[in-house]
């Protein structure tokens, strides 16, 4: 048995499940990345009670999981294939005690439009069962576990959103054994991404705050003023910091002062005063890394040497 994170003392889960004599229910913590829509953590229940233990929650009063006919399936191998794990999540569209649409939310927005926006985009998902002697007395609360053990860990790698549910597939993270090597090739233009470990830049340094003026489409305008390092903000981001869109990011197709041209629009819009925080952008050429006055770590070839030839 894998050694639970949470027990009410030392040996207690094990002796449980030693008696035979037990309820369990598994518990779903979603870690979104970059915080979409304001929300960093979601906490369900896929049982019909609510769990929670010193710290931490988990209700049972969100989307529906694992349901019938339509089980949590995961499958584990020893050795350093990828591990995996795919379920149904179902959230409600009506709330049947109010009739109130869209109980289940991400942040303000529908749990499936947000889904299908992207908010659950390289989200990272802790699986876990936490074990009980017997279910509570109806109408007492939450499940207090006597142990939880964590069965599954991985990143979301492919969600399907239909009309009324996703299904969500996780792979472990055993995934990254699988890039391809060696990382870097010989190639003229850099081998990093602007701000990333190799290049060695901080993106809050050359961060720009702006407001939206206004908005048409995948068409942005604000008066920000042009960015330091390569002075534009072509091939850049724009992150959303406030309004519908909060936390969501688009690549920069172009810009000229006053207009932003994006690569897609926000996935729930934009309006005149709402804020953002805009990046430079980088063509990973050797003379747009000397603007950043970072030459030293350019990743790319400058010149091959040709080997001598025999005399």
């Amino acid at each position: 048995m894998k050694t639970p994170w949470y027990e009410t003392s030392a040996g207690a889960t094990a002796a449980l499940l030693a008696t035979r004599q037990f309820v369990d229910v598994d518990l779903y913590w979603l870690k979104l990345a970059g915080a979409p829509l304001g929300v960093s953590d979601l906490f369900y229940s896929a049982g019909a009670i609510g769990v929670a233990v010193p710290g931490f929650s988990w209700p049972a009063t969100g989307p529906t999981f694992d349901q019938d006919k339509a089980k949590a399936v995961g499958h584990w191998k020893t050795g350093l294939d990828v591990d995996q794990w795919q379920v149904v999540i179902a959230p409600r569209l009506v709330d049947p005690m109010t009739g109130s649409p869209f109980p289940d939310a991400i942040g303000s927005q529908p749990w499936l439009a947000a889904a299908q926006a992207g908010a659950l985009d390289g989200a990272e998902v802790q699986v876990d069962r936490a074990f009980a002697p017997a279910w509570p007395a109806a109408g007492t609360g939450f499940l207090a576990p006597t142990g939880i053990v964590t069965i599954f860990y991985g990143r979301v790698a492919e969600i399907d959103v239909g009309r009324s549910q996703a299904v969500m597939t996780l792979n472990s993270t055993l995934k990254v054994l699988t890039n391809p090597l060696p990382r870097n090739l010989f190639q003229a233009s850099c081998v990093h991404t602007l701000f990333d470990q190799g290049c060695g830049l901080q993106a809050s340094s050359f961060a720009v705050a702006g407001t939206v003026a206004s908005s048409s489409g995948a068409t942005l305008g604000s008066s920000v003023a042009a960015p330091a390092g390569s002075g534009t903000y072509a091939l850049g981001r724009i992150v959303m910091t406030s309004g519908a869109s909060e936390g969501f990011a688009r690549l920069v197709r172009n810009w000229v002062p006053g207009t932003f041209t994006l690569a897609a629009p926000f996935p729930f819009g934009v309006a005149p005063g709402d804020g953002f925080l805009a990046y430079p952008g980088c063509d990973k050429q050797f003379a747009t890394c000397g603007r950043f006055q970072n030459a030293a770590n350019f990743g790319g070839c400058l010149s091959i040497p040709v080997p001598e030839t025999a005399v």
